[in-house]
């Protein structure tokens, strides 16, 4: 790294030393941002898993209740229909 920053300011001057370390500053700051968008799609896809998990007990459970009804009306009722 030091190698880099002397041949940056051989090379440059202190505008090549400047140019290397807004380089490195920015990788970093990427690299960083990159990880967190990674985090935040992690958990938002958690998150939509618990809820489609949730949906489908639910809809699990009152296709269960909408069938006993249906049995018991039709049992209350007779066969009309």
């Amino acid at each position: 790294m030091n190698e880099l920053f002397q041949l940056a300011a051989s090379v440059g001057g202190i505008g090549g030393l400047v140019a290397v370390i807004i380089l490195f500053l920015y990788r970093h700051d990427r690299k960083e941002s990159l990880q967190q968008m990674r985090d935040d799609r992690k958990f938002m896809e958690d998150r939509l898993d618990k809820v489609i998990t949730a949906y489908n007990e639910t809809t699990s459970n009152n296709i269960k209740i909408l069938t006993e009804l249906y049995t018991y009306l039709r049992l209350k009722n007779g066969s009309k229909g």
